[in-house]
């Protein structure tokens, strides 16, 4: 890799991986609470519904959290088999519409299959633990989760971008932004970096990757870029792109 665009890279991960990143970012959801069943249950249900625009995104997970109250962990464990409050106000003929593409009756299967998790391992951890390792941890995760919609098969080339930022969440350690939670089951130098087409189109003009597609392949490709400059801990890179594209838009900002 260039030596240049690998201190560049640096310099963006040390400026945008600060407290300052959360309030505005979709993680800012799970660090409402200290618990970490809480944080578990937060951090997932936000990841599932973070794709779109970013205003959507936080509006819609603000509305979940309201629903969810004090104890997202709570909710899930307490609330009735129906998950009645989750409904929406679907007319005959009409899409119960909850996000985007996603209904309310997905979210529902979803939160019964996090009280299915939680009912036999404890936490979403020791699930995920209880995976033989041998995948990456992106592909063990989905394990846990067939035929829900929002997660793509494991037989899919699909980046999974919302599963791996819930992973970069959980598994990298520093404590600043991301929590490090899962440091008994997972290494931070497994982790896949989020993508999706933005990232992507800002890792083609680095020159981390020349895969046009937002697939599983370009992902890796991408990730082992970062860990070249960020060895250990390759999703430390995230925040270096995400910074890249903040600088680009200030310069296109300051042109116009």
């Amino acid at each position: 890799m260039d030596k240049a665009v690998a201190e560049r890279l640096r310099v963006w991960a040390a400026q945008y991986n600060t407290p300052a990143f959360i309030p505005d970012d979709p993680v800012s959801f799970p660090h409402r609470f200290n618990d970490r069943l809480d944080i578990e249950v937060s951090a997932f249900l936000t990841a599932w519904i973070a794709y779109g625009r970013r205003e959507h995104i936080l509006a819609k997970a603000g509305l979940l959290h309201d629903w969810m109250g004090e104890s997202p962990y709570a909710f899930i464990m307490e609330a009735d088999d129906e998950f009645a409050v989750l409904r929406g106000e679907a007319s005959e003929g009409r899409r119960d519409t909850f996000y985007r593409f996603y209904t309310f009756a997905d979210l529902r299967r979803l939160c019964r299959r996090l009280r299915e998790i939680y009912r036999r391992y404890g936490s979403l951890e020791a699930a995920f633990a209880s995976i033989p390792a041998g995948e990456c941890p992106t592909r063990r995760l989905r394990r846990l989760f067939p035929d829900i919609v929002g997660i793509p098969s494991v037989t899919s080339d699909c980046a999974c971008k919302r599963l791996a930022m819930f992973l970069r969440w959980m598994g990298r350690r520093d404590g600043i932004v991301d929590f490090g939670l899962w440091h008994e089951s997972l290494d931070p130098d497994e982790l896949l970096v989020p993508l999706d087409t933005h990232v992507r189109q800002v890792a083609l003009e680095l020159g981390l990757t020349r895969r046009k597609e937002t697939s599983w392949r370009a992902a890796a490709e991408i990730t082992d870029a970062l860990r070249e400059v960020f060895p250990g801990d390759p999703c430390l890179g995230d925040f270096a792109l995400f910074g890249y594209d903040m600088d680009k838009t200030r310069k296109q900002e300051k042109e116009r």
